[in-house]
């Protein structure tokens, strides 16, 4: 039995024996707030069991970096007895905990859905009486059709404008309290609000208010085992009890998913990349010529080249460099020495090298499909159709939620170390489409439809799980994601190990509702060339920037001129997009001159700007449309103006400290302020864009450069 029940981790005061409920934590600051969680509740058996209660301390590990875990152990007394261990984790003394659950049992036992649907309630979160005055919905999988992207939203509700059985999707729940806010939150994905857990408003039995996290669908599925040898585990959880008002809980929950939630630290970093795929697309839709019609050693050297000059870091060949999806090696005719030139001239440049992958297509020439055709995702029954991925071979889709994702993992194990790769491109991920009775999300004994919710559940999980094993061998290592289309694993799962594609062209034809008669191309890309409408487009990772660092949501701009398109690009690129694509090649030595100045001043700032909270001004597409990113203790960062009509703008930035500033670099005037800030002026043309960057006497790029 326990020693104790109180811990102290990160800022909390945790309990670990509440009677009556479960747990509780209070910030160390404010103990006299406190914050009670109910017991979790699973069917097994067919019989509700809940009622969880302290035992013993199961472990602590302290991880590499400043992560530290604290494991609990909780029992719920019956046939079998069940055994719940959770993990808390922490970075440092952060005010915000990471939480996961391990449900085990004395004997082998079952999971079930007596009613045929998700019978589990995570955890409830009672809300204190006349404490909380309103919650705030926080969600990051809107997807907007016009904009062909993701987007974020914040919903605030009074409290007295929610009632009993009022369901929030999330996937983040910020409570407002005077001189305090908390926050809860789970780490999965899906496009919003066709969510896999949710938060539903309930009253407890004394007539209380409470949140209840539960599974709505393929959190498990019926009759899965376990017991001594097999275990549920659920997501990770996130709880954070913050001093000061609502505001301040954003700015500390954005520092949160910057530098603690993730311990894939290369993820965190701004750096520069290109990818080469707008080319390839471009030579199609310009030229009628095939997609990898680029795709050589001779094309890629001379764009390697070019993208050194600009001042690109990572060099990332997208679709067509290998000779068949699933035994993913080199292509030999397009690359005869496997891509060595390429790494050689990459590490001249002490460049990276990236890779496309999209890790469920598998040839059916290749080995993996000959070994295990059971791995293939079926749909009613039959295989999905098949298709030629990219101008290479007839391709199936292979099931992620199944030991083919172990499979995958070792793929890019072995490019890391046998050709350095340290940046992987996942394309072409949807989140459904496998109901197969012989993978991980079911059997014959479950229905269709129960299947294919625990695929689409589980298979953003097993992503997280090959991005973890990878990075944590290799910490260099970056995984992005595309979520470019709608239906994908989009949330807060993925950013604990790696980052978001978040936008490719912007929108196609049909998203218009194009009629057919009109004779358009309903796949025709309508933000596909250079100027400001596509920059308009694609800086919509901006309003990110809010919640999570901007650059976690990856979106690659045009370098080509004329000179307003290069203005446009370069000052949303700087809001945290971070990425080139297009005909490097065709590039003038006055717009190579243009990104390579630009990109260094930018190098200066980068790690400033990617810490600083942003403040804008006007929405995107306003007249003016300002964003302001300064590091004010570091007395560096940039400002970005944006209009449509043309006209003279000034801005007051915050107060900074000047004493570190070094130049004010891009205003057509400027002055300090008595107060510290400083006022910059910037006469722009229509569809105009200015960077004006505030470099700092001294380098403080923690990436070297």
């Amino acid at each position: 039995m326990f020693l104790t029940t109180r811990f102290t981790f990160g800022t909390h005061l945790l309990e670990a024996y509440v009677p009556g409920a479960f747990i509780s934590l209070a910030h160390l600051n404010r103990q006299d707030r406190v914050y009670t969680f109910t017991s979790p509740v699973f069917e097994v058996n067919g019989e509700t069991r809940g009622n969880f209660l302290f035992h013993h301390v199961t472990g602590q590990r302290t991880h590499k970096g400043g992560w530290e875990d604290l494991q609990l152990g909780f029992t719920s007394v019956g046939d079998p007895d069940l055994y719940l261990r959770i993990t808390f984790r922490s970075y440092y003394n952060s005010e915000i905990l990471r939480m996961r659950f391990r449900l085990t049992a004395s004997a082998p036992c079952q999971l079930t859905r007596a009613s045929g649907q998700d019978r589990l309630t995570y955890f409830g979160l009672k809300l204190p009486p006349g404490l909380v005055e309103g919650l705030s919905e926080v969600t990051f999988s809107q997807y907007e059709p016009v904009l062909h992207s993701y987007l974020p939203g914040v919903e605030y509700y009074p409290l007295e404008d929610t009632f009993a059985g009022q369901v929030f999707p999330g996937p983040l729940l910020l409570l407002d309290s005077p001189e305090s806010s908390f926050l809860v939150a789970y780490e999965h994905g899906a496009d919003y609000p066709d969510s896999f857990l949710a938060y539903t408003l309930a009253e407890d039995e004394n007539g209380g208010r409470q949140l209840l996290l539960n599974a709505r669908k393929g959190n498990y599925f019926h009759g899965q085992e376990i017991g001594p040898d097999h275990a549920f585990e659920s997501v990770w959880f996130e709880v954070g009890l913050i001093e000061g008002e609502l505001g301040d809980l954003l700015q500390r929950y954005r520092s949160f998913l910057h530098h603690e939630v993730s311990m894939s630290v290369a993820s965190r970093q701004p750096f520069f990349a290109y990818n080469t795929w707008n080319f390839q697309e471009r030579n199609h839709l310009y030229h009628g010529r095939p997609y990898l019609e680029s795709m050589n050693q001779e094309r890629i050297l001379k764009e390697i080249d070019v993208a050194h000059r600009l001042g690109i870091e990572t060099f990332v060949i997208d679709t067509g460099w290998f000779d068949r999806p699933g035994d993913w090696n080199v292509n030999l005719t397009r690359f005869p020495d496997g891509l060595k030139e390429v790494k050689r001239r990459l590490d001249d440049y002490r460049m990276q090298l990236g890779l496309w992958f999209n890790p469920q297509a598998v040839g059916v020439r290749s080995g993996i499909f000959s070994e295990h055709p059971e791995y293939e995702m079926t749909w009613q029954g039959k295989p999905r159709d098949h298709w030629v991925v990219w101008e290479t071979e007839e391709s199936a889709a292979f099931c992620l939620a199944s030991d083919y994702a172990d499979t995958f993992a070792r793929v890019m194990l072995r490019f890391r170390e046998e050709l350095g790769v340290t940046y992987f491109k996942w394309d072409g991920l949807g989140q459904f489409g496998c109901d197969s009775p012989h993978h991980h999300h079911g059997n014959e004994k479950n229905a269709p439809q129960e299947r294919a919710d625990c695929y689409a559940y589980q298979m953003g999980l097993h992503l997280i799980q090959i991005a973890e094993k990878v990075t944590s061998l290799y910490p260099d290592v970056v995984v992005d994601f595309d979520v470019t289309e709608c239906g994908r694993f989009m949330g807060l799962g993925f950013l604990s190990v790696g980052r978001y594609f978040l936008i490719n062209n912007g929108s196609y034809a049909r998203d218009f509702d194009t009629p057919e008669a009109l004779g358009i191309n309903p796949w025709m890309n309508m933000f596909f060339y250079p100027g400001a409408a596509r920059a308009r487009v694609c800086r919509r990772n901006a309003l990110y920037d809010l919640l999570a660092p901007a650059n976690l949501f990856m979106v690659h701009y045009l370098p080509d001129g004329p000179q307003l398109s290069l203005e446009n690009n370069l000052a949303s690129l700087v809001l945290g997009g971070n990425a080139l694509w297009g005909d490097l090649l065709s590039l003038s030595d006055d717009e190579i001159a243009f990104w390579a100045q630009a990109l260094a001043d930018y190098r200066r700032v980068r790690q400033a700007t990617a810490q600083a909270y942003p403040l804008t001004r006007g929405f995107i597409g306003a007249s003016p449309e300002i964003h302001e990113k300064i590091d004010s203790e570091a007395g560096c960062g940039l400002v970005t103006f944006f209009t449509t009509t043309p006209g003279e703008f000034t801005h007051l930035t915050q107060t900074l400290n000047l004493e570190k500033l070094g130049e004010v670099k891009g205003a057509d005037a400027w002055e300090m302020t008595h107060d510290g800030r400083l006022k910059l002026t910037v006469q722009l043309g229509r569809d105009g864009a200015r960077t004006v960057f505030l470099l700092p006497k001294e380098s403080i790029d923690g990436q070297g450069g």
